[in-house]
């Protein structure tokens, strides 16, 4: 059973992430914590998403801002580091209740409508730029969702959709790596996980594959919708399981 819900999540992070662009990480972690430690479950996924950055930054290449990349990536993987190592020590209920709450936090912003009414991007300063790097670098370590905050920077600090996709998917490429190896080393990404690894690659690359195939077909709102309510779901879940 665990292995047939664990390809089902991989195949329908890879659709969801090929149909709206971001959050096979979320997906993911909708299920993964029941069958592992949140660390670890954080760990699988993060590996299993590496080949859709592999692809992305293949696509638009010659599109990435290197010193854009360069700039958020050091004082994040540094925090990251910590944060993955203090997480084997945290208590696992606590770590959980803070995923849901996590979730629950996600689901009402992506619920919220017109969030940017006027369509200007406006200039995040240090400050906030600062937050978003340390609460993503946070997030990504505990619960291996790091992206909706880095979305939010890189779609303020790049010019074109294709600077933007290049210059993002290079730095979760960097970053997906880097964790890996640190959590393979630090004991949290095990020998024993593996296989789960391996099964769920080519189960996410189908499910991108499908997305492509089916995209004219599909209604981009309402899966954005059904997703977003299920991890509330699953964020309530996991508070109160």
């Amino acid at each position: 059973m665990r292995v047939i819900v664990f390809l089902l999540t991989a195949l329908a992070a890879g659709l969801i992430q090929g149909v709206t662009g971001f959050g096979s990480g979320i997906v993911q972690m909708m299920s993964y914590p029941l069958y592992w430690p949140v660390p670890a479950a954080a760990a699988i996924s993060t590996c299993v998403s590496v080949p859709l950055n592999v692809n992305m930054l293949l696509t638009y290449m010659r599109e990435v801002r290197w010193r854009k990349v360069l700039l958020p990536v050091v004082p994040y993987l540094a925090l990251c580091s910590a944060a993955i190592s203090y997480s084997r020590q945290a208590d696992p209920v606590l770590v959980k209740k803070l995923f849901g709450v996590l979730l629950i936090l996600l689901a009402i912003y992506y619920l919220t409508p017109n969030r940017n009414r006027t369509g200007i991007k406006k200039p995040l300063g240090l400050p906030v730029s600062i937050i978003y790097i340390a609460v993503s670098a946070v997030c990504d370590a505990f619960f291996g969702i790091g992206g909706p905050l880095m979305v939010l920077y890189f779609l303020n600090k790049t010019e074109g959709a294709k600077e933007y996709y290049g210059t993002i998917s290079a730095f979760f490429l960097i970053n997906g790596i880097y964790t890996t190896v640190y959590r393979f080393a630090g004991g949290i990404l095990a020998l024993e996980h593996l296989p789960y690894i391996a099964m769920g690659i080519p189960a996410i690359l189908i499910g991108v594959i499908l997305a492509h195939r089916l995209v004219s077909r599909l209604n981009d709102g309402m899966i954005r919708k059904c997703t977003y309510v299920m991890i509330g779901i699953t964020g309530i879940i996991n508070i109160v399981g």
